[in-house]
C-alpha cells in the first residue's frame, strides 16, 4: 500500500522539536546500524577513565644506579660490619689523641720530672725506666721497647695512615682527570702518547719504587730533615704516580 501520510508542511513530522519515527528506508541487502551504546570493555576501563581525568595508577620509578648499588651494599652484612670498623677507627684517630691527653693524673718522671698525661700520653714521649710494659692504669696498652705509649702511636699511626689513603685518592683522582682531558681535547699524537704513557704506568712497580724511595731516603732525611714529614710526602705522591692510571682507565 502507499503511504498516504501527509508530508507538508503541517505534518507533525515537520513540527519543531517533533522527532521522526518512521524507519529509514534500505536498500536490499544492507543491514541497519546498530545505534545502541555497549559498555566498555573491562580492559578499556582504566583508559578511559584516565581519558576523562579519573584517577591514574602511580608510575614506578626505576632505582638509579648509585641507588641500586646503596641497596645491595645495605643488604651485605659484612660490607655494613667493614663500615662500623672503618668510621669506628676514622673516630679513634680524630678525636682519640685529644681526649686521651686528658686522661690520668700528673706523673713524677725519673727522667722528666713531674709530667701530665699530655705529655706521657703523646706518641712520641718516651720513658726510658718504663719499656716493654704491660697494660696499666696510665698505659692502657703498655709500652714499647723504647718506654712509648702503644696506644697512643696506634691512634697516630691510624690518623696517618687514613691521611695518607685520602690524599693519594685525590691526587691520583685529579691526576686521571688531567690526563683524559688532555688525551680527549687534543686527540690525535698527543692522544696516542698519554695512551701508551699510561700502559707503562701500569706496569710500574709503585710498591717497589716505594721501598726504594724509603730506604734510601728515609736515613737521610732522619738525620737531616727530622721535623719535616719529606719521607711522608714522598710516600703519598709516589703512591699517587702509581695509581693515577686507574681512574683514567675506569672512566673508558
Amino acid at each position: 500500500m502507499k503511504d498516504r501520510t501527509e508530508r507538508g508542511p503541517n505534518s507533525p513530522q515537520y513540527a519543531p522539536g517533533a522527532r521522526s519515527f518512521t524507519k529509514p528506508r534500505l536498500e536490499p541487502g544492507v543491514m541497519a546500524p546498530d545505534n545502541t551504546v555497549k559498555p566498555l570493555e573491562p580492559e578499556m576501563e582504566p583508559i578511559a577513565a584516565a581519558t576523562e581525568g579519573g584517577p591514574q595508577e602511580p608510575r614506578k620509578q626505576h632505582a638509579t644506579p648509585f641507588q641500586e648499588s646503596f641497596r645491595r651494599f645495605r643488604r651485605d652484612k659484612k660490607a655494613m660490619i667493614s663500615l662500623g670498623v672503618i668510621i669506628f677507627l676514622i673516630v679513634l684517630a680524630i678525636i682519640g689523641p685529644p681526649i686521651y691527653q686528658h686522661i690520668g693524673g700528673t706523673y713524677n718522671s725519673t727522667t722528666n720530672g713531674l709530667i701530665g698525661p699530655d705529655q706521657y700520653h703523646s706518641f712520641a714521649h718516651a720513658e726510658v725506666d718504663r719499656v716493654t710494659e704491660g697494660p696499666s692504669a696510665q698505659y692502657w696498652l703498655g709500652t714499647d721497647g723504647l718506654g712509648r705509649d702503644i696506644l697512643a702511636r696506634i691512634m697516630q699511626g691510624v690518623l696517618i695512615s687514613i691521611s695518607v689513603a685520602v690524599l693519594v685518592e685525590v691526587v691520583d683522582i685529579l691526576l686521571g682527570i688531567l690526563v683524559g682531558v688532555l688525551a680527549g681535547y687534543y686527540g690525535g699524537w698527543i692522544d696516542f702518547l698519554l695512551a701508551r704513557f699510561t700502559d707503562i704506568m701500569f706496569a710500574f712497580p709503585g710498591l717497589l719504587f716505594l721501598i726504594l724511595i724509603s730506604g734510601i731516603m728515609g736515613p737521610w732525611a732522619d738525620k737531616n730533615l727530622n721535623h719535616i714529614p719529606v719521607l711522608g710526602l714522598m710516600e703519598m705522591l709516589v703512591c699517587s704516580w702509581s695509581r693515577w692510571p686507574w681512574p683514567l682507565r675506569s672512566g673508558h
